[in-house]
């Protein structure tokens, strides 16, 4: 039986959390894919490459709507349980709260591996992949363009001149390139036009020549063959001239044991309150390239936010559990406000730690520590007291309140005195 109710809790709260999963990340992307929209109109790319960009933002969008998947999920199943007098049955049979929430914190336990795996593996490259991408595309080399009158050395070998530039580089009027090879193979194009074009997915960038030929010399047979051409679409791999930086660059780029990694070494250095690094006898490679304060504040908040999950069960069902005179509305308003309150002050101390160098870890944990205990206390409590839950003895507290304030500006009406005939 007791098998039976742990999979009735779950079936409960698994397709509320699906659903709430899959709408929040579709709103998230959407309202990104806009922007994005934006920015491929603007420098000329394909709808192909802006998928791909929106597709390596899904797991940040899914790390951030996962807690409230499953907040939402516990709420809404003791909530219906409550208001359908199942969780009486239940209680009637001997189980109490905390037996029935075990699979609740079972299930808040993967879905912390899974959020502990979104942000501490996944999301450093898919972040760094993404602005791979952007800078390929609004600040890279489709941005810089070509300039006239220029020799420009490219990779594959050819020595490009354009007579006249327009469009910030990326429109080319009479167009020359120049290659010679070891062995005395030469090869000449010259078009009338060209213009740059970002590439596919893997960010080359190709010019697009119009109205011209191509000339080879063989030196072996001393022959020059020439073919002549409306459009020819030519790959310069431009991006070599100008690469993005090294992974590691953001400490949001970073996975969770190159933080921890680095962390530690900062510790053992003495330097770990430091917001700048400048400051630090750091090596130069990519990963020590961040300040030793981002890197405190970063590992930290990584940590405790899914270790947060845990407790998300234990504070979702007492705002869940609801009489039956009561407000349908207070403890879902109550209990998100509280989630995205909680959520929103370890951001302001991630980000007051990275830039003043306060230690993070004292500052995070305390936070962390406050809320768990706050949600240990408030489940205890409901499954201990009798009568109304303290949930909804808030409500009430807070339903006096508010009339006393309404009371304040509520103008009593006049009343005339009846006319004697």
């Amino acid at each position: 039986m007791i098998k039976s109710i742990d999979l009735y809790l779950l079936r409960q709260i698994i397709p509320v959390l699906a659903v709430t999963l899959f709408i929040a990340a579709v709103i998230l992307c959407m309202e990104r894919l806009m922007r994005l929209l934006d920015i491929a109109v603007g420098n000329g790319v394909s709808t192909l490459v802006v998928f791909q960009m929106l597709f390596y933002l899904i797991p940040h969008y899914i790390g951030l709507a996962l807690p409230v998947a499953l907040f939402l999920g516990v709420l809404l199943a003791f909530r219906r349980m409550s208001l359908q007098s199942e969780l009486d049955a239940i209680h009637s049979c001997g189980i109490g709260i905390g037996r029935f929430i075990r699979s609740a914190v079972v299930l808040a336990g993967i879905m912390m591996a899974v959020n502990l795996a979104l942000t501490g593996y996944i999301q450093p490259y898919t972040r760094y992949a993404f602005r791979v991408i952007e800078f390929n595309i609004t600040s890279g080399v489709i941005e810089q363009g070509i300039g006239e009158g220029v020799f420009m050395e490219l990779p594959n070998g050819y020595t490009l001149r354009v007579e006249q530039s327009r469009g910030a580089g990326r429109e080319l009027y009479g167009v020359f390139a120049h290659r010679q090879e070891d062995s005395g193979h030469i090869t000449t194009l010259v078009a009338k036009r060209g213009e740059l074009l970002p590439g596919a997915l893997d960010g080359t960038v190709s010019l697009r020549l119009y109205a011209g030929n191509r000339t080879e010399w063989n030196p072996e047979t001393k022959r020059t063959k020439t073919i002549q051409f409306g459009v020819f679409d030519w790959p310069l791999n431009l991006a070599d001239l100008v690469r993005f930086r090294a992974r590691g660059g953001d400490e949001r780029e970073l996975t969770i044991m190159e933080l921890f990694k680095t962390y530690n070494e900062n510790l053992a250095a003495g330097i770990s309150n430091l917001t700048s690094v400048q400051n630090s006898n750091m090596k130069s490679d990519s990963i020590t390239q961040v300040a030793p304060s981002a890197v405190a504040s970063e590992f930290h908040f990584r940590v405790v936010f899914s270790l947060s999950m845990i407790f998300l069960p234990l504070l979702a069902a007492p705002f869940g559990i609801m009489a039956h005179r009561s407000s349908k509305s207070f403890g879902l308003v109550a209990g998100l406000l509280m989630l995205v309150s909680y959520h929103k002050v370890l951001e302001f101390i991630q980000a007051y730690a990275h830039n003043t160098g306060a230690p993070a870890g004292v500052l995070l944990w305390s936070i962390f520590a406050t809320f768990a205990l706050g949600t240990t206390y408030l489940f205890v409590r409901t499954g201990l007291q009798a009568g109304a839950p303290p949930v909804q003895r808030l409500e009430a507290h807070w339903s006096a309140l508010m009339d006393r304030l309404w009371s304040v500006f509520r103008f009593s009406r006049p009343t005339s005195a009846a006319s004697v005939s």
